[in-house]
């Protein structure tokens, strides 16, 4: 069996290093692939200091350490957190030398098996350029979260519960479970586009031609729409096919950007 090239892509800045070790770590253990992990630290105290970047990249022979400086960032650039975001994913997309680009946040984890298992849905289903899992969802203590009739990243608290019973009849959420069954596709002529970005992968080529959105209107910022979910909407308004390999193979710990408001 062939082990191709899988480029990750992990933004950091202020996280514990234990945290981003444990990301590393997963995709190092990754089976059936090679792997190419960039990790871009956005102005990270810790990823800011060259012994410290070159101590991890000799304990992590596969990963390469890039410190972002505030002015690496355009001078008229939004704050808006997922620009910001959005910004440092691309250039780790630039950066890519595997022919499949994914991605992973610098808290959460893959299983030895996700980066394989997401190649071989692409190569058995030659027209797609974009495939996921699902998630498994965590406590920052490792403990299964279950969402309790509640959807915990609808930012309005007051529609949390509808949201959750529409995920629900889809088969996004199923009651009891701590696995979130995520989709990437159009119901009811709206885009379901709840597929998280540790999920993804993409062709490189795909993902050169249709990088994170970098521009957020006011209304998606009133909407706290986040940039896995503007580029999945834009993954599928382009019409670019996916597949789901139906496995759980992402360990999601709850806690952030998207979802703290939730679980406080």
């Amino acid at each position: 069996m062939s082990r191709p090239l899988v480029t990750v892509v992990t933004p950091t800045k202020g996280r514990p290093e234990v945290l981003v070790e444990r990301a590393l770590s997963s995709v190092a253990r990754s089976e059936g692939v090679r792997v190419q992990h960039v990790v871009l630290g956005d102005d990270c105290p810790f990823l800011r200091e060259e012994a410290n970047r070159r101590e991890l990249a000799e304990r992590f022979p596969h990963a390469e350490f890039v410190h972002v400086a505030p002015e690496d960032h355009p001078a008229d650039a939004s704050d808006y957190l997922p620009a910001r975001l959005s910004r440092l994913r691309n250039a780790g997309i630039a950066r890519a030398r595997g022919a499949y680009v994914a991605h992973l946040d610098d808290d959460n984890a893959y299983t030895p098996g996700h980066l394989r298992s997401l190649v071989d849905a692409l190569d058995a289903e030659p027209g797609a350029g974009v495939a996921y899992s699902w998630r498994r969802l965590r406590t920052a203590d490792g403990v299964p979260f279950v969402p309790d009739g509640e959807d915990p990243w609808h930012p309005i608290p007051a529609r949390r519960a509808d949201s959750y019973d529409s995920l629900r009849r889809h088969g996004v959420f199923v009651p009891g479970s701590d696995v979130v069954r995520d989709a990437m596709r159009v119901v009811d002529g709206k885009l379901l586009s709840r597929v998280d970005t540790n999920e993804l992968m993409l062709r490189r080529d795909v993902h050169a031609r249709i990088p994170f959105p970098t521009e957020y209107s006011l209304w998606q910022r009133v909407l706290e729409t986040t940039e896995d979910m503007a580029l999945c909407q834009t993954l599928l308004e382009q019409g670019v096919a996916s597949v789901c390999t139906g496995k759980v193979t992402v360990d999601y710990y709850m806690g952030g950007f998207s979802n703290a408001a939730a679980i406080a």
